[in-house]
C-alpha cells in the first residue's frame, strides 16, 4: 500500500431532514439500479440515531481494497479525549442473497469480549443505513442492537489511503450471484379495518425478507414486527409508525410484545450462535425471552427475563405470560410484574403454546393439542382455577388474537391454502368469517388496542413494496 493520501469523490448533493431521520429510519430503496447495490468509498459520520439511543459507532471509512470493487471498512469510536479512535476494521462482504430490498453489506470485528456485526445499505438521499449489532460471547448477555443514519463527513475528514495505482472506482458493488432471489416470498406488514376492508401496508420490505409476528403498541402508534433476512437465520426486531414508514431496528430476535405503558419490548431470543440457530424448529435453541427498554434512562439497554417462548405481556399490569419447559413438557406460565414470582397455570402432558391475554387481565387464553386436536382454551391468570375449552372443530386457531372486548378471535387457518389465510370467530355465536380471504399468504393476524384494526403480514402488492415501486 502506497503512503499516498488522495480525496475520494462520494456521489451525494444537496440534503436535508425529515423529521422521520431523527428516528434513524430513512427509506432503504437503492438509488443506482434494479439489479445492483453499491457502497460509496469514503468517510461517513453519524448523523442521526434511532430512536436517540447513545452509540459506540461514530464514524466509518470505506476504503478501496483493489481494482475489483473490494472495499474495507474502518470503524471508529469516541475515545476519552472525544476524539475518534479506530473501533474495528473489517472486510466487507459483499455477497448478494435474496431480493435486492433484503441486501446488505456485512462486516464484523472483534471488540472485547463481543464481536461487533455491522450491516450497511446506501440511501437514495447519499447517505448510508447501518444497522450495529455487538453480540457478546456469554450468550446470557443479549445482544445490543443500534440503527443510525451516516452522512458523508466534511472534505478535510474524508482523506483515505490509496489502494492499488489503478483506479479503483468510487463504489464497492455487490457480486452478482443473486440466483435464487426470486424464490423468496417477500412479505411486509400491512393493516385492515377489523373486518378486512382498506388494507394498506405499513412497514416496508427494505433490509429484511419477511416480516413476522406484528404487534401494536399500548398507544396504537407503532407496530413491532421481527422481520428476518433471506436466510431465515437472523432475525431483528423493527418497529414501525402505524401510519406507515420505514422500520428501525432495536433488538434482534422474534415474536415481538410490549409492555403496558409501552417502553418496553419483549421477545425472543437465540441463545446459540447464529450459525447454530434454527428458528423453523423453535424450543431447540436454548431461548431465552430479553426485553429492551424504547425510553427513558435505561434506553436501549436488554434485560433477560425468563427462559422460553411466545412472550405477551399483560395489558393491565407488568405480568409476562410465555411458555415454558419443565420435564420435557412445554406448558403456560405467567411472571409477576416485579420479575420475582412464577406461576404454572396449565400442567397438562399436551403441548400449550402462543398464550395471549384477554384486556382485563384476569385470563389467558391459549392454543392446545388436548384431545389430539388443536382448540382454543382459557385459563385464570392467578392459577387458581382449570382450562376451559373455547373452541371445537377441526381448525387450527394457529397465532390467535384476541380483540379488546374479548368477544372475538383472529387466527390464521393453514387449512385452506399453503401459505394460510385469516379467519375471524365470533366466540359468542361460535361463527366463523373470511378476513377477506386472499391468495397471497395473509398471516399472523394482531388485534389494534381500539378494536377497530387489525395488523397482518402478506406477500399482497402495495405501494410500498418491491411491485409496487419506490415510495
Amino acid at each position: 500500500m502506497s503512503g499516498k493520501v488522495r480525496r475520494l469523490r462520494t456521489a451525494t448533493g444537496p440534503l436535508t431532514l425529515a423529521s422521520v431521520i431523527v428516528l434513524a429510519c430513512l427509506s432503504a430503496w437503492p438509488a443506482s439500479g434494479a439489479d445492483e447495490l453499491t457502497l460509496p468509498f469514503g468517510r461517513w459520520k453519524v448523523e442521526a440515531r434511532g430512536f436517540g439511543w447513545a452509540c459506540r459507532l461514530d464514524s466509518l471509512e470505506i476504503r478501496p481494497s483493489n481494482h475489483a470493487g473490494e472495499a474495507t471498512v474502518v470503524g471508529f469510536e469516541r475515545g476519552e479525549d472525544d476524539r475518534p479512535r479506530p473501533w474495528g476494521t473489517s472486510r466487507l462482504d459483499r455477497r448478494a442473497t435474496g431480493p435486492l430490498a433484503a441486501r446488505w453489506y456485512l462486516a464484523s470485528w472483534p471488540s472485547g469480549p463481543s464481536t461487533v456485526q455491522v450491516q450497511l445499505r446506501p440511501e437514495p438521499s447519499g447517505r448510508l443505513l447501518a444497522v450495529i449489532r455487538e453480540r457478546s460471547k456469554d450468550r446470557a448477555i443479549g445482544d445490543r442492537v443500534r440503527q443510525v443514519v451516516l452522512a458523508p463527513a466534511p472534505l478535510d475528514e474524508r482523506a483515505v489511503v490509496d489502494g492499488p495505482a489503478r483506479n479503483p472506482g468510487t463504489a464497492a458493488r455487490f457480486d452478482p450471484v443473486d440466483a435464487g432471489s426470486s424464490r423468496v416470498k417477500v412479505t411486509g406488514v400491512f393493516v385492515a379495518r377489523a373486518d378486512g376492508t382498506e388494507a394498506r401496508p405499513v412497514a416496508l420490505p427494505d433490509g429484511f425478507a419477511s416480516a413476522v409476528h406484528p404487534c401494536w403498541s399500548p398507544d396504537g402508534r407503532w407496530i413491532a414486527f421481527a422481520a428476518f433476512d433471506a436466510s431465515g437465520r437472523d432475525p431483528m426486531i423493527r418497529v414501525a409508525p402505524a401510519g406507515g414508514g420505514p422500520s428501525t431496528a432495536v433488538a434482534a430476535g422474534t415474536t415481538p410484545t410490549w409492555s403496558r405503558d409501552g417502553t418496553r419490548i419483549a421477545y425472543v431470543a437465540s441463545g446459540r450462535a447464529d450459525y447454530a440457530t434454527d428458528w423453523a424448529s423453535l424450543g431447540r435453541n436454548d431461548e431465552r425471552i430479553e426485553a429492551v427498554t424504547l425510553s427513558g434512562p435505561r434506553a436501549g439497554e436488554v434485560e433477560v427475563l425468563a427462559r422460553g417462548l411466545w412472550p405477551s405481556w399483560s395489558p393491565a399490569d407488568d405480568r409476562l405470560a410465555f411458555v415454558g419447559r419443565a420435564d420435557a413438557n412445554w406448558d403456560i406460565y405467567v411472571r409477576s410484574a416485579d420479575g420475582l414470582g412464577l406461576a404454572r397455570l396449565t400442567d397438562d402432558p399436551a403441548l400449550d403454546t402462543q398464550p395471549v391475554w384477554a384486556s382485563d387481565g384476569r385470563s389467558v387464553v391459549f392454543l392446545s393439542d388436548r384431545g389430539n386436536r388443536w382448540d382454543l382454551y382459557r385459563v385464570p391468570a392467578d392459577g387458581r382455577g382449570a382450562a376451559v375449552r373455547l373452541t371445537d372443530h377441526v381448525r387450527r386457531e394457529d397465532n390467535p388474537s384476541l380483540s379488546p372486548d374479548g368477544r372475538k378471535v383472529a387466527f390464521v387457518d393453514g387449512r385452506s391454502r399453503p401459505d394460510g389465510s385469516i379467519l375471524v370467530l365470533d366466540l359468542d355465536r361460535g361463527t366463523v368469517r373470511p378476513f377477506p380471504d386472499q391468495p397471497d399468504g395473509d398471516r399472523d393476524p394482531a388485534w389494534s388496542p381500539d378494536g377497530g384494526s387489525i395488523a397482518f403480514v402478506s406477500r399482497r402488492p402495495g405501494p410500498l413494496l418491491p411491485s409496487g415501486g419506490r415510495p
